[in-house]
């Protein structure tokens, strides 16, 4: 029994055979052509020999996906969740298999590494970057790697795809000021992630001279830092009538805290989370938060990597970010 080759296919599609290879290695070719191609593909029943493709093209059909937070950060925040399922629906439909390396400690960092060779994988898609990360320092520069946050680093074949931190920071604070908040706390993120600074510089930019630096308190992402956080801030300043979270969780924790000290939400005080999980609609008020497109940020930068290793001009994505108003502000 005949079995279909890529020259059946090309002829039945009626190109050449580069442009079959081109559509089944994600290569630019237009729309109406990568059409007739992947027609002529069920047509003539033609599969892929996964193997020889890889081999041919010196191509791996791995992209790496990064995961630096700790343990309790990884299981606890639905955040890295989202964007691993964004990134794996990038890979639909290609025969692409995604490697995940989880660098929590400096023995993973350094397997992890290892396994970031050129020889290995095609491209990263690194997840959760840090400010001055041992991971980026140590990369191979010929890899092409795609950070799921901004960083000013120089280095060759780095990309970002990224939420608008600082728009999102701007529209918390000018709400809370909107609704007559005067006394604003700011719970910020972990001084080493790029995304909890431009949501402080969103803060700082909006608030203006209502921005206090002695009632910024940088925490964990979790509900824990933000009860910390709120309770310090409560003893400094008693008069605080709203609080910016830069998380949902953070914002819980606050909430939680200002319950036990007899302060209502939003009455006494306003609290404002950002990223829109899934439980910011199911607090008790239900939080107004900052939204931020988390499955997608993983998604285009596994189209990102895409692009690249096809060849084709590529850029950094800034993705928008939005106010969700509910009854906590």
């Amino acid at each position: 029994m005949h079995r279909p080759t890529l020259e059946d296919v090309a002829r039945a599609a009626g190109v050449g055979r580069g442009t079959v290879s081109r559509v089944l290695n994600g290569g630019s070719v237009s729309a109406r052509t990568r059409a007739k191609v992947e027609a002529a593909i069920i047509e003539c029943g033609y599969e892929a020999n996964v193997h020889a493709r890889s081999l041919a093209s010196g191509r791996n059909n791995v992209y790496a996906a990064v995961l630096t937070q700790p343990y309790g950060e990884l299981f606890e925040d639905p955040t890295f969740g989202n964007m691993l399922a964004g990134l794996s629906s990038a890979l639909t439909g290609t025969e692409i298999g995604l490697s995940l390396l989880i660098a929590t400690n400096e023995d993973e960092r350094e397997r992890a590494i290892r396994h970031l060779d050129p020889g290995r994988v095609d491209g990263v898609v690194h997840l959760t970057p840090h400010i001055d990360d041992p991971i980026l320092a140590s990369l191979n520069p010929d890899l092409p790697t795609v950070l799921c946050d901004v960083i000013d680093i120089s280095r060759p074949n780095l990309w970002a795809v990224h939420a608008d931190d600082v728009l999102g920071g701007r529209l918390g604070a000018q709400h809370l000021v909107t609704q007559g908040a005067r006394t604003i706390a700011i719970i910020a993120g972990p001084d080493d992630a790029p995304s909890a600074r431009g949501r402080l510089d969103g803060h700082r930019e909006a608030l203006g001279n209502l921005f206090r630096p002695d009632l910024v308190i940088a925490s964990p992402w979790g509900s824990e830092g933000g009860a910390s956080a709120m309770a310090a801030l409560l003893a400094r300043e008693p008069g605080i009538d709203a609080v910016l979270c830069a998380s949902d969780r953070q914002a819980i924790g606050a909430m939680t805290v200002l319950a036990t000290q007899g302060r209502r939400v939003p009455d006494d005080v306003r609290v404002v989370g950002f990223d829109d999980q899934a439980i910011a609609a199911r607090t008790q008020p239900a939080l107004t938060t900052v939204r931020q497109p988390i499955t997608e940020v993983g998604a285009e930068a596994g189209r990102l990597l895409h692009r690249v290793l096809a060849g084709e001009a590529a850029a950094s994505i800034l993705l928008p970010t939005e106010l969700v108003v509910r009854a906590s502000a």
